[in-house]
């Protein structure tokens, strides 16, 4: 058993053993995040007709490239590089990356600015370590900016907030790359890069997607050329909204009454004609605390609905009130009807009337 006086000693050397350490780099330096010390890459460049262990030439030597654009991006961050004038024979270091896949997209410029070669890699990077990366850099794709107004659909209530730029690639396939769409103002843009090999295309726009479409495009050709920005302008079309999927809210039901037909309250109101998914009308009454809560459910064909005269306990304030909406087959809800009262206090020959 240790006494309290041989432990007096101990725990003096204790101490100054973790101070020595301390001041010895005994302890790991701060900040330090185990796995995730920055990486550092290495990047060079090769053309598409030579191997990665022949120095970089370009096409033609009144060609040269005098700038480089470099992008990298992971799941959370966007770096971006330029490097002016580059050197042909050039290793570009980029340090200080966290660990994990990162893509790197590079664009080559030549001394009028004018975009001549591309590539595009994703490259690992280890926590702490260099990773020597080589890129094939060929001619650059065309650039597809895509802008379409979609002023008219928002005006009919159509939501508008996403779509999908879809591209068929090979006219002897159905298959499409789809690029999403968001929306900035009345306009839904491309939300990422649309870079797309030299070539004609077929494209089209669905919203919110060609799965379950509110509204699809006319096809469009499109004509990428190398290095060049192709701006993609459309506006909507009201007439190609697609009927009985989604559509804006329908309309609020007309000429709503409500009549006292013996020990029965009768309510009615005019059918909506012409709406193509209308499934019917939602009918509400108030509750014990004078709230309006849904009641009754009637089919679109039905323009009236005849409720047993209530209880004195439904009612409050000496009140009872009624009112009816329209809904459709996408779950959308019209505008109510003015609610119309049944007052106890006249019964029985109740007295009705609207709430003014």
């Amino acid at each position: 058993m240790v006494s309290r006086k041989q432990r007096l000693p101990l725990i003096m050397i204790s101490f100054l053993l973790t101070t020595f350490l301390l001041l010895n780099g005994g302890c790991l330096p701060k900040p330090y995040f185990p796995g995730n010390d920055p990486g550092t890459l290495r990047l060079r460049l090769y053309r598409a007709e030579t191997s990665q262990t022949e120095q970089f030439t370009i096409m033609a030597a009144s060609e040269p490239i005098a700038k480089l654009r470099i992008h990298l991006t992971n799941n959370k961050l966007f770096i971006e590089k330029t490097i002016e004038p580059y050197q042909e024979d050039q290793i570009i270091t980029i340090d200080s990356l966290y660990p994990g896949t990162w893509k790197i997209q590079v664009f080559a410029y030549d001394a009028q600015n004018d975009w001549l070669f591309y590539g595009e890699l994703d490259q690992p990077i280890l926590p702490g370590k260099t990773a020597e990366a080589f890129l094939k850099i060929g001619t650059a794709p065309g650039w597809v900016e895509v802008s379409m107004d979609v002023t008219t659909l928002r005006a009919l209530g159509i939501d508008t907030s996403k779509g999908r730029f879809y591209v068929y690639e090979d006219p002897e396939s159905d298959a499409s790359t789809q690029f999403d769409l968001v929306l900035e103002g009345n306009y839904l843009k491309n939300s990422k890069d649309i870079l797309l090999k030299e070539g004609t295309y077929e494209a089209h726009i669905s919203i919110p997607n060609k799965s379950n479409p509110v509204y699809e495009s006319y096809y469009e050709r499109i004509d990428a050329k190398s290095g060049e920005v192709l701006e993609i302008k459309i506006s909507a079309d009201a007439e190609l909204i697609i009927e009985g999927v989604i559509d804006a809210n329908p309309p609020t039901p007309d000429n709503f009454q409500i009549t006292l037909i013996g020990d029965q309250l009768e309510l009615s109101w005019e059918l909506i004609e012409g709406i193509a998914d209308l499934a019917g009308y939602n009918i509400y009454r108030t509750n014990r605390e004078g709230r309006f809560v849904f009641y009754t459910q009637v089919a679109k064909e039905v323009s009236s609905y005849r409720d047993n005269k209530p209880k004195a306990e439904y009612y409050f304030n000496n009140r009872l009130g009624y009112a009816v909406s329209s809904f459709d087959l996408g779950g959308n809800n019209s505008i109510w009807t003015e609610p119309g009262y049944l007052y106890l206090e006249n019964s029985p020959g109740c007295s009705l009337s609207k709430e003014e």
